[in-house]
């Protein structure tokens, strides 16, 4: 009898010898899990599920935010003791990002850090319940950014990046405090049994700030992060969009068990096989096909060349075939997916 995806995501992350090449959609994106396309795409196929901590590790549980919705845009309100900070989200056709950032300048920063705070409870019940319901037919893993996602969260990419150059000491006096109190909320969560998690946020050093930002602010609170998640006895999963061949091995230092999505050129510059070759050894690799640009618009006979060159350029072992992990694909990027199962079937 086969593997459950279960299973198998979990043999290939921990360096053993799948049935046969995991094939993981990063979620269902655009397909809604509980519909009878969402439900072929669980049982076809190897998905992460991903879930949230279900609280904020930086605010904490009594941050006085407001959150109200006005058309496509999300508005949040912080008001604090001597001033009043707004956000926005708007959300497209295609996704949502960030069209107002919190803090617009170094003493908004200070005064979000020094507001009370109330440590938060991760919600580990919402992450045991979306287990037993997939049954083993995929992996749930808990996604949460790092200190310095709070930090381009927060300020923006622009204003961080300036801030870095301007004052770096004020940066990583922030990165401190937040990553101080993120791994609080994840050793909780740990406790409460998630024994998968994700760490987002190391992608703002490799493709924007810089090796000395992600000496400061990366290295300094991420290693120790991954060293407490595998204490536990859980998974250590990295998220890292972008530029990888300059920074592949010094993301595997970070002692991660897992790292997505080594996207290929024209989008990334590092093809998958040479990424395992030369970190395959200590990290399992998730990727090789692009969500929106490959599997959500081009035909079957396009794609299954590329994903055959993906899988002869890889070994059996710490490996995932997956997309971006960005969650952009619809139903016709599903039923490639579907189709990639079958593919590293017959590999196998």
């Amino acid at each position: 009898m086969g593997m459950t995806s279960r299973e198998r995501l979990l043999t290939a992350i921990r360096g053993g010898r799948p049935d046969r090449v995991p094939v993981a959609p990063w979620g269902f994106a655009r397909v809604d899990m509980h519909s009878a396309l969402g439900q072929e795409l669980l049982a076809r196929t190897d998905p992460f599920v991903n879930i949230g901590l279900g609280c904020d590790p930086i605010g904490g549980a009594a941050w006085p935010l407001e959150s109200w919705i006005e058309g496509p845009v999300r508005r949040l309100r912080l008001r604090l003791a001597d001033r009043e900070l707004t956000a926005a989200h708007t959300t497209t056709a295609q996704t949502t990002a960030a069209t107002e950032y919190l803090c617009k300048s170094a003493d908004d920063l200070r005064a979000v850090l020094a507001a009370p705070y109330v440590e938060p409870q991760p919600d580990g019940a919402a992450f045991r319940a979306l287990q037993a319901e997939i049954a083993g037919r995929g992996l749930v893993i808990l996604g949460f950014g790092t200190a310095l996602n709070f930090l381009h969260d927060a300020l923006g990419p622009a204003l961080c990046c300036q801030l870095w150059a301007e004052d770096p000491e004020l940066l990583k006096w922030a990165a401190n405090i937040a990553g101080q109190r993120i791994a609080r909320v994840v050793a909780r969560a740990c406790e409460g049994g998630v024994d998968c998690l994700r760490l987002y946020g190391g992608e703002y050093a490799t493709e924007l700030m810089g090796p000395r930002a992600w000496q400061a602010l990366v290295v300094v609170h991420d290693q120790p992060l991954v060293a407490l998640i595998q204490a536990h006895g859980a998974i250590a999963h990295y998220h890292n969009h972008g530029r990888m061949a300059r920074w592949i091995e010094a993301i595997a230092a970070l002692g991660v068990d897992s790292l997505d999505p080594i996207e290929q050129p024209p989008y990334g510059d590092l093809a998958m096989g040479e990424a395992w070759r030369r970190v395959g050894d200590r990290v399992c690799l998730v990727g090789g096909l692009d969500d929106m640009e490959v599997l959500d618009t081009r035909s079957w006979a396009e794609i299954e060349p590329l994903a055959r060159q993906v899988l002869e350029s890889v070994g059996r072992m710490r490996f995932i075939l997956g997309g971006t992990s960005s969650s952009l694909f619809g139903e016709r990027g599903a039923r490639h997916f579907m189709r990639l199962a079958e593919l590293a079937a017959e590999y196998s």
